[in-house]
């Protein structure tokens, strides 16, 4: 498994459960972590869960055609990684005639955020489902961009 890739899954039951009890962890740390926070100092005002908390993000990758591997990524930076060396070859991406058609035709790209990144960006977010308590899911795109490579000898 690639180092980009948080965790690898066959089905995409098996990957959505995962996320899902991962965004529920993430919840419930950052609530003991408040409550921690708030006996050391009881005067701290804090703001809400999920504004303390607005960039927690997790993503999940899979191919409509090869659906036999589901992965889950910490960050967009994660997937550009991992579609920039693992995806290239072993999806044979160099062979397609139109990779980012092909790309957004194929394969799904589902971002997990808060709710509350609808609320502050209301145009970027616009396309969001609700997914569980306080989280969402958007689809993502993917942009290839050809950058010409040259070297003299």
């Amino acid at each position: 498994m690639s180092e980009h890739v948080l965790k690898e899954f066959e089905t995409l039951r098996e990957a959505v459960e995962f996320i899902k009890d991962e965004l529920k962890q993430t919840d419930a740390e950052i609530i003991k972590d408040r409550e921690v926070s708030l006996k050391i100092n009881p005067s701290r005002e804090l703001k809400s869960l999920e504004e303390d908390n607005w960039h927690d993000n997790l993503f999940l990758l899979y191919s409509i055609d090869y659906g036999d591997s589901f992965f889950v990524f910490e960050s967009d930076y994660d997937i550009e990684c991992w579609l920039e060396s693992d995806a290239w070859d072993d999806w044979g991406l160099w062979e397609l005639n139109d990779i980012a058609g092909s790309l957004n035709e194929d394969v799904m790209i589902w971002k997990f955020h808060r709710d509350i990144c609808k609320e502050k960006w209301e145009i970027l977010y616009r396309n969001s489902k609700p997914f569980i308590n306080g989280w969402s899911r958007q689809r993502k795109k993917i942009e290839f961009q050809a950058v010409p490579s040259f070297s003299l000898n």
